[in-house]
């Protein structure tokens, strides 16, 4: 962003899968068209079309696309600002603290729930419709409409500032684990990635995600058999536990119904 103190655009563009990065400006996300993992801090957890995000400055994070056929369009909105957009000191004043306490939450990464999500819809559309000055009138409204909207989830759980040199680590590793979760993956391979020994690797991963290897690579596995699914009703259930890197169907019924909190068959079903 250089200079520049505020960014509204609105984006199209094909799946994409962007690594994880930092920035010094607080961002928010409102996803219309996409769906797959989102990665902010130690938090992993899926988004779908309708996801509204607030993330703070310096929280590692990025948005990774499935590959599967069918929709291959990203298509979202993204709101990036500096706090001493409108001036030092603008949002120290009284009357914002509410909005001071907004920014203190999102340094953990803030996903709202969907009673809010039209309404600040309604106002990133605006802004991005607007001109410069209706645009920071309607970062005001904005962040004023976020700042006393309930229930909300904290993503990450604690401040994650990464430094740049651990942040491109930790890119590796995940797009490593991306692109290769429905293979066997040893930890000795995984490890090597990181240069690290096995015993440090597991230490740093676990510090760094809160799981796992093996807890990360079925989470990457489930949310893919999740989709699969969703959109290829035609293929079988064990053809959808092999396919997204399980080598057992009855294991894959266990950590699916673990995770997701019924049977393959029937989250098919529901869908």
């Amino acid at each position: 962003m250089g200079e520049k103190l505020f960014v509204v655009k609105e984006e199209r563009f094909p799946y994409n899968d962007f690594p994880l990065h930092i920035h010094p400006e607080y961002e928010i996300i409102y996803v219309m068209k996409s769906s797959g993992k989102r990665y902010v801090g130690d938090s992993i957890a899926p988004f779908w079309p309708g996801d509204l995000c607030l993330l703070g400055p310096n929280l590692p994070h990025t948005f990774y696309n499935k590959h599967l056929p069918g929709d291959r369009e990203v298509h979202q909105i993204v709101i990036q600002f500096r706090e001493d957009v409108l001036g030092d000191g603008f949002f120290d004043k009284p009357i914002f603290r509410h909005i001071k306490a907004l920014f203190e939450r999102s340094l953990y990464g803030i996903s709202f729930n969907s009673d809010v999500r039209d309404a600040a819809a309604r106002k990133m559309h605006d802004m991005v419709n607007g001109d410069e000055t209706e645009a920071l009138a309607g970062l005001i409204s904005l962040l004023n409409l976020l700042a006393h909207a309930g229930p909300y989830t904290l993503l990450s759980g604690h401040v994650t500032a990464h430094v740049e040199k651990e942040t491109e680590r930790m890119n590796r590793i995940y797009h490593y684990l991306l692109d290769n979760f429905k293979k066997d993956l040893t930890l000795q391979e995984v490890a090597g990635i990181a240069h690290l020994s096995n015993e440090a690797f597991c230490r740093y991963f676990k510090k760094h995600t809160r799981k796992t290897l093996s807890a990360f690579v079925n989470d990457l596995r489930i949310s893919y058999a999740c989709k699969m699914l969703q959109q290829q009703q035609e293929v079988s259930i064990s053809e959808v536990c092999y396919e997204s890197g399980f080598n057992n169907v009855s294991y894959f019924n266990r950590q699916f119904k673990l995770q997701v909190g019924v049977s393959p068959l029937h989250y098919r079903r529901k869908k």
